[in-house]
């Protein structure tokens, strides 16, 4: 309540007539305008307009009498402000402030009561102050309503985008269980196709075996009959040199007898022409004997060929050119003392190994390393590891991938790194294992894998094999 018995009329009720006041404060002289609005003279409309400035205009209203009867007349004079006085009735108040709350033209009333006060004036004020603050509470519980409609909408888009993730992650689960047990049934399938073939290459192994057995019995025994044939024939030698020199004897003697028949005439002896032709007889058989002792003695010499080839005794001569013609032995990786291969510090020392080739099973590795990653970047992730590594050490690498899921993929460039993908419908162990036999004849290799399988078969052709998690250390630093 003002001094002047008015109740306190919040700013927003009186624009109309603050506008006129603005409006016409510029116009007045300086000495017609209050001391309190001097400073606001110089202010355009726009700057009257705020908070401040309205602030001042209404206290000017209120306390300086003068001026407050200068506005409200200029007010009052609006054809407006006319028609709502014209219209007001104290008995009708209360429709009258309702209809004009409903149509937003409660702050026209409000500054018309307030610049003519007519009959009923003050009553209306308050009622239209206490409707003010009505339907200001009101609207305030609207404006909380609708911020809780909007946070319950809210809530009820992210519960429904809550249950969509949850029906998505379930169909993910649904849908990885189903891998899951495909690949646990491939996987049964591979193990049972690789019994089958390991049981097929254990019995063709064993008939091998027993083959090789005969063999060699077969080897010793024409060994044994090639050594009797040499003995026979070292004895025959020495009854065809006395025949040879026997023969020898007898043409001297008979060139002699012939020389002598030739000055005069000499008559054999019976003995000695039965000694002439039993000589003859004689050397006939020799020839004869010595030509099937040399055939003999060649086929005899064939299977003792293939014995030197399977490791057996040989002549001297023989031995050297086996000693010549027979491949390197392979080489083979050395642990340093005190070191375990499979573990970091075991791998490490091996890659210090001049030459080394490293052959690594890729997807045994990445899927150790990061289970939850897609194939495809699994890929990327262990090659540029296996490029620092590479990088690092300065030996060569060798990455196989199963080609199975990727289809036909070129393999990337790195260097330093070789990558192969297995063909289609082939598992990428056996390239593994021929990639290791093929470098282990000729320079060390090791082989990454914790595949059981592949580390057996690599070891069998003379490489070295590590786990995955020992491998995987080393490349993590």
């Amino acid at each position: 309540m003002t001094d002047n018995g008015i109740p306190a009329l919040p700013e927003a009720l009186l624009t109309p007539l603050l506008e006129t006041v603005a409006d016409h404060l510029r116009e007045l002289a300086p000495t017609d305008v209050p001391l309190a609005l001097r400073p606001l003279v110089g202010f355009d409309r726009r700057g009257l307009s705020r908070g401040a400035a309205r602030q001042q205009l209404l206290r000017a209203l209120e306390t300086e009498d003068g001026f407050r009867a200068d506005m409200c007349e200029r007010f009052l004079q609006r054809p407006e402000v006319a028609d709502v006085l014209a219209k007001w009735s104290p008995h009708e108040a209360v429709a009258q402030v309702e209809a004009a709350a409903d149509r937003a033209d409660l702050p026209l009333l409000t500054s018309a009561l307030y610049a003519a006060r007519p009959a009923g004036g003050l009553f209306g004020l308050g009622l239209i102050v206490a409707t003010y603050e009505r339907r200001r509470r009101e609207q305030a519980v609207d404006d909380d309503i609708k911020a809780l409609r909007t946070q319950v909408a809210s809530l009820d888009e992210a519960r429904r985008r809550a249950e969509t993730a949850r029906d998505d992650t379930a169909s993910s689960v649904e849908r990885l269980e189903r891998e899951l047990r495909d690949e646990r049934r491939s996987r049964r399938a591979r193990e049972d196709e690789a019994r089958r073939h390991a049981d097929v290459a254990a019995r063709r192994a064993e008939s091998l075996e027993k083959e090789l057995a005969a063999a060699r019995e077969e080897m010793d025994a024409g060994t044994a009959r090639l050594q009797r044939e040499r003995a026979r024939a070292r004895g025959s030698e020495g009854e065809v040199a006395e025949a040879r020199r026997e023969i020898t004897r007898l043409q001297r003697e008979l060139e002699d007898a012939r020389s002598r028949e030739e000055d005069q005439a000499v008559t054999l002896r019976a003995a000695e022409v039965e000694a002439l032709a039993n000589a003859a007889e004689v050397a006939r058989k020799l020839a004869a004997g010595l030509g099937e002792l040399a055939k003999r003695s060649g086929a005899a010499q064939r299977p003792a060929g293939a014995g030197e080839a399977a490791g057996e005794a040989t002549e001297p001569a023989d031995e050297e050119r086996a000693r010549v013609s027979a491949p390197p032995p392979r080489p083979r990786l050395r642990v340093p003392g005190g070191l375990v291969a499979d573990s970091p510090e075991g791998v490490e020392a091996l890659l210090r190994t001049p030459g080394l080739v490293l052959v690594v099973d890729g997807y045994n590795l990445s899927m150790h390393a990061w289970p939850d990653t897609a194939p495809n970047l699994q890929r990327e992730r262990l090659l540029a590891a296996l490029t620092q590594l590479q990088l690092r050490v300065r030996r060569g690498v060798v990455c196989v991938f199963d080609g199975a899921d990727v289809g036909p993929v070129p393999a990337p460039r790195r260097g330093g790194v070789r990558v192969i993908f297995s063909a289609p419908g082939e598992d990428a162990d056996p390239v593994v294992v021929r990639q290791a036999a093929a470098y282990a004849k000729r320079t060390p290799v090791l082989v990454a894998s914790s595949d059981r399988w592949v580390r057996d078969h690599a070891e069998a052709e003379g490489a070295v094999a590590v786990g995955a998690p020992a491998l995987l250390a080393v490349l993590r630093g």
